[in-house]
């Protein structure tokens, strides 16, 4: 009898996997010897076809649901096509123009490109689309102005070099000439530096002040306390999109994305883990750090201000989607996002 080499074994095993998991994101049903034969080319016998899938099944790539013949991929078996997807698929021309002619229309404020940003990944793939605004303990401080909206209040506000405007209101009792050496001393000490450097350099700087200038140091002492206490903010489109796949018998991934959008803490400290990755990331169910994603897919990237990567980007879907044209689209706006972050700053 012939013997078959590793290789040749191999290579079987990756086409047969990859078949099931094709047709099985097209049309979510179990995946059987014939269909691999009649519609995927596979040019093995469909005992010889069957014989692979049961190896996949016992080294965990493949299951099948209940009494069905058909099998259908776990979490490793996604884990493992995700893994060969040496080429992402380019998108399509049509595509990238509809993106750029978004972002044209929201060119400026950041936080309206952030949020048409999370929109078009919601809208493109149909999923949970979500951009985290520049992470604010990297960003440098551009400028920093001061309001007085009341005889006993401050407005704060803070523009980043990526963009990012913040609004902080304090108490303080200052007359004009006041506000504007404290604004004066702010901007001299503070511009360039990062938020994280702010707090740290206020207390050392604010010793400067002449003692008689009570009430300056009082409201520098505030502001410190609000570049502190500055919290990163996510944006986040299409949770209801979850709600038509019919991959979810039950309501707990759908709930899961809801709690999400009402509480972004939570979502914001996922996604941060993902801040000094390289390339696209794809978690695919429990390999996601949380029980709320166990069912369901993320894919994220970072997107730069120049060569320094400030925030984070992707999709929420189910473990059963595209990945090669999610993947893609991920990569592709947050291409894009880095082009308008670079030409905010012509």
């Amino acid at each position: 009898m012939r013997q078959i080499s590793l290789e040749v074994l191999k290579e079987r095993k990756t086409k047969i996997l990859s078949a099931v998991i094709h047709h099985y994101i097209k049309t979510g049903k179990p995946v059987g010897s014939t269909v691999l034969i009649d519609e995927y080319n596979v040019s093995l016998s469909p005992a010889a076809v069957r014989n692979v899938m049961a190896e996949l099944e016992e080294e965990g790539f493949l299951t099948h649901p209940h009494t069905s013949a058909g099998r259908i991929p776990t979490d490793k078996g996604y884990r493992s096509y995700v893994d060969n997807l040496l080429k992402l698929q380019s998108f399509a021309i049509g595509e990238e123009e509809r993106i750029r002619k978004e972002y044209e229309q929201k060119h400026g404020e950041i936080e309206s490109l952030l949020s048409e940003t999370s929109r078009i990944l919601s809208g493109l793939s149909q999923y949970a689309g979500f951009v985290m605004a520049p992470q604010t303990q990297y960003d440098e401080i551009k400028n920093i102005e001061l309001v007085q909206i009341s005889n006993s209040e401050l407005l704060i506000v803070l523009l980043t070099q990526s963009g990012v405007i913040k609004h902080k209101k304090i108490e303080a009792f200052l007359s004009q000439g006041e506000i504007a050496k404290l604004r004066n001393f702010l901007n001299d000490k503070l511009r360039g530096v990062s938020i994280a450097q702010a707090n740290k350099r206020i207390v050392s700087e604010i010793k400067e002040f002449k003692q008689q200038e009570e009430e300056i140091l009082k409201a520098a002492e505030k502001i410190s306390d609000v570049f502190y206490n500055i919290q990163d903010d996510i944006y986040i489109d299409g949770t209801s999109n979850v709600v038509s796949i019919p991959d979810f018998n039950d309501f707990e991934p759908v709930k899961s994305l809801i709690k999400f959008n009402e509480n972004k803490e939570k979502l914001i400290e996922v996604i941060s883990k993902d801040f000094t990755g390289n390339g696209i990331n794809v978690k695919i169910g429990s390999e996601n750090a949380i029980a709320e994603l166990k069912d369901l897919s993320v894919i994220t990237t970072v997107y730069k201000n120049g060569e320094r990567a400030v925030g984070v980007l992707g999709i929420i879907g189910p473990k059963r989607m595209e990945y090669k044209k999610m993947m893609s689209l991920v990569s592709r706006v947050s291409e894009m996002l880095n082009k308008f972050f670079k030409d905010m700053e012509k």
